[in-house]
């Protein structure tokens, strides 16, 4: 009798309890992102259509400097903040406009562009890993070409940066940049195929560029 109770129970209540945990996981992982980029999207929204940026950054701050390392002096960079807005990204030929914070978390990429933190500062002389959500800031740089120039306004000056080549990658694959180069390269990335919502996203685009040591040599 008991069997009997177990297979009603389960017929009627744990097979349909079950698909119904099921489903709630299934619309939570799809869920999710959609989210996500969709608080990127506002954010990109009110950041685009305010009148400057937070008042973490201060752009009356920030002057072209030359970047030659017998001139620019490294005592005026200052770490920023775990989450702090220290700069702004930009790229006028693609249309990219990207707050730059420190930390790449997801709280941060829903407000913009995210540096990871154990990568070099603009002016350090070290590699520099910033990435972004492809729905939103990071969506331009899939027109991105070599010779295209990438400024990084900081509160402490204005860095400028010529690139040099793109590359697909594996998410998982960490030979696609190497921290450790005592060269600055500034490293953009971020998921690959752009826009796409649904499905594996196990794939990251990277864009690499060169630091121009003379500002005035960015157009050559």
């Amino acid at each position: 009798m008991s069997g009997r109770r177990t297979r009603i129970f389960l017929s009627y209540m744990g097979i349909p309890l079950l698909f119904t945990v099921l489903g709630y996981l299934a619309l939570y992982l799809l869920g999710v992102p959609a989210v996500n980029l969709a608080k990127a999207h506002i954010s990109m929204i009110i950041t685009k259509g305010a009148p400057g940026y937070s008042a973490e950054f201060d752009p009356a701050l920030s002057e072209t400097v030359p970047l030659q390392e017998n001139i620019f002096d490294k005592d005026e960079i200052r770490i920023p903040a775990q989450g702090e807005h220290y700069g702004n990204l930009t790229c006028v030929r693609i249309g990219l406009e990207a707050p730059l914070y420190y930390g790449d978390g997801e709280k941060v990429l829903i407000k913009g562009a995210g540096q990871y933190m154990a990568s070099g500062l603009p002016g350090e002389g070290r590699p520099i890993l910033i990435g972004g959500h492809d729905g939103t800031y990071f969506a331009p740089l899939e027109n991105i070409a070599i010779g295209d120039v990438i400024s990084l306004e900081t509160n402490y000056g204005k860095f400028e940066y010529k690139v040099t080549g793109t590359l697909t990658a594996d998410a998982l694959d960490n030979t696609a940049y190497d921290l450790s180069e005592t060269k600055e390269r500034l490293i953009l990335y971020t998921c690959y195929p752009f826009g796409k919502l649904i499905g594996e996203r196990n794939e990251r685009y990277f864009v690499y560029c060169d630091r121009i040591q003379d500002t005035e040599a960015a157009g050559k």
